[in-house]
């Protein structure tokens, strides 16, 4: 193009303002042809496929290729300029101007490089993961994905480093000191992250498991973080544990590996009871109710005999943690009302009491 420009009768002037429009219309037109046909690309790959991994990937990525293209334009114009005006207008200013435009354009590259990792990470997570029996990958996705950006990001300072000639060696020199005075300073937290990396490797419990802490606490894994976990309670409130001290207790969970749960109903009969009758009452109760398993079966125990009653249980399985209670406290009631209807009786605790005269001895 250069040759070309030469052979114009005009001032050298006219003719340096006539190629730097022509880089620049030449890249517009550029831009805009590579926008028509990537259009046309994308809109011809998405009728083939059945997933939108396609679409989403160019609704991430592609204004700032556009983006990229227009940089790559400047930076021809740029070059041609400091061909023609370098002895007018001095090297040091197209040495800054070149220094920014590749900054510019490795901050675009890894902009690209983030977006397209982080959109095939999170079709993953919604159209692969959630189909998924293990929760590992919900769990992992996210930590991925910032270490993805926080590895491109750093790796993109130093080269922009390196092409300013800072001296990288030095800087990781001190970055490795320095990292080793806030591992000693942070003692706790890195103990924290590197126990949730157990946590989430180990899976002792998942989110949404029911466990009980080492407090007696029973309640629900809400989340799992890399510093600390967090349990909601039945009365709505959230307790946040660091995993350190989770890896350094123990965790009942209750769900895991199966998610059946026993419910056992516990009542006192009166001594004069027929125990066959109150064993077959319980244990019909049980079967009739629809969210009792029938496998494993109910099971009818004569636990002892008490002070007032006859103590006896009945133990029985639901197929979810969340019907535990609630099932509990429809069997007692059905059982409750059974008894009444069976002429049952349920005593109330009584103590007898023999008074004695003061001048008579008591009973041997």
């Amino acid at each position: 193009m250069e040759y070309l420009l030469d052979k114009l009768p005009v001032s050298p002037v006219i003719r340096d303002i006539v190629g730097a429009f022509a880089i620049v219309l030449l890249t517009l037109v550029i831009a805009h042809v590579f926008k028509r046909v990537l259009d046309a690309f994308v809109s011809r790959l998405t009728r083939q496929t059945q997933s939108d991994l396609d679409d989403r990937l160019f609704a991430a990525t592609g204004r700032w290729i556009y983006a990229f293209l227009y940089v790559f334009g400047f930076t021809i114009l740029l070059n041609y300029l400091e061909r023609r005006l370098v002895e007018t207008v001095g090297e040091a200013i197209f040495r800054a101007a070149d220094g920014l435009t590749f900054a510019v354009g490795v901050f675009l590259v890894a902009v690209i490089f983030v977006r397209v990792t982080s959109t095939v990470l999170t079709w993953y997570r919604e159209t692969i993961a959630v189909r998924t029996e293990t929760t590992v990958d919900d769990e992992f996705l996210p930590l991925i994905d910032r270490t993805t950006k926080i590895v491109v990001y750093a790796l993109a300072l130093l080269i922009v480093l390196d092409h300013f000639e800072v001296d990288i060696k030095g800087l990781v020199a001190v970055l490795g000191v320095g990292s080793l005075a806030v591992g000693l300073a942070a003692q706790d937290t890195l103990a924290n992250m590197i126990s949730g990396f157990v946590i989430m490797l180990d899976r002792p419990f998942r989110v949404g498991d029911r466990v009980r802490l080492s407090d007696g606490t029973l309640c629900i894994v809400h989340e799992i973080g890399i510093r600390s976990s967090k349990f909601r309670t039945f009365d709505n409130t959230l307790i946040i544990v660091p995993n350190a001290e989770l890896t350094k207790t123990t965790i009942h969970n209750v769900t895991y590996p199966h998610p059946q749960v026993r419910v056992r109903v516990d009542v006192g009969v009166g001594y004069d009871s027929d125990m066959n009758k109150v064993r077959e009452v319980m244990l019909d109760e049980a079967r009739q109710h629809p969210k009792v398993l029938s496998h494993p079966a109910p099971v009818f125990a004569f636990l002892s005999f008490g002070d007032s009653s006859l103590d006896v249980a009945l133990f029985c399985y639901v197929d979810r943690v969340e019907d535990q209670w609630m099932t509990g406290n429809e069997l007692r009631e059905r059982i409750l009302n059974r008894f009444r209807a069976e002429g049952i009786e349920i005593p109330f605790p009584q103590r007898v009491v023999t008074i004695n005269p003061p001048d008579q001895a008591p009973p041997v």
